[in-house]
């Protein structure tokens, strides 16, 4: 966490860290904010999944449903799983 090759707005921060002795607390700082950035990007990919899922299943019930509602579609289908 140096700024002295990209000088920047941070500078005046990073002095007071570097002042205090503060290094060790920023870079566990740091360390804890990437983990928790990790952990909430593999929380949204399982949702995702897990919607999707949700969703294929919604899906499939709808076509069961359509199936027995329609007398046609009823015949159809029994006479092909016969």
């Amino acid at each position: 966490m140096t700024t002295k090759t990209n000088p920047s707005q941070f500078a005046p921060i990073q002095a007071h860290i570097e002042r205090f002795g503060l290094e060790h607390i920023a870079d566990v700082a740091q360390g804890v904010s990437d983990a928790v950035r990790s952990v909430t990007l593999a929380a949204r990919r399982g949702m995702k999944r897990f919607t999707a899922a949700m969703e294929r299943g919604y899906s499939a019930e709808l076509d069961a449903r359509a199936v027995e509602a329609d007398a046609f579609l009823r015949r159809s289908s029994a006479e092909r799983y016969q």
